[in-house]
């Protein structure tokens, strides 16, 4: 694997796992704050419903997913900008 490659796949990686965990712990905060309860993460501790359990997910899963994807993108254009290429792959 050459070395830009190598790069490419640290930085699109590391940024997508950095923007994951800011959206995971800026979806508990607005949970928090819309419904005056701690998002159900435990189940085990406490018994808060389907409901409340499946909103959890969808709610968690997509601020992720959507913060990994813009993460990526905000490292290719960081790439493209530094480099004047498209990063490897692309």
């Amino acid at each position: 694997m050459n070395r830009e490659r190598t790069l490419w796949l640290a930085l699109g990686a590391g940024t997508a796992i950095a923007a994951g965990i800011l959206a995971r712990r800026g979806a508990a905060s607005a949970w928090r704050y819309t419904l005056a309860e701690e998002p159900p993460v435990n189940i085990e501790d406490q018994d808060p419903g389907w409901p409340r359990i499946l909103a959890w997910a969808a709610v968690s899963g997509f601020c992720v997913a959507f913060a990994r994807v813009a993460g990526r993108g905000v490292a290719s254009r960081v790439w493209q900008r530094s480099l004047g290429q498209r990063p490897p792959g692309y």
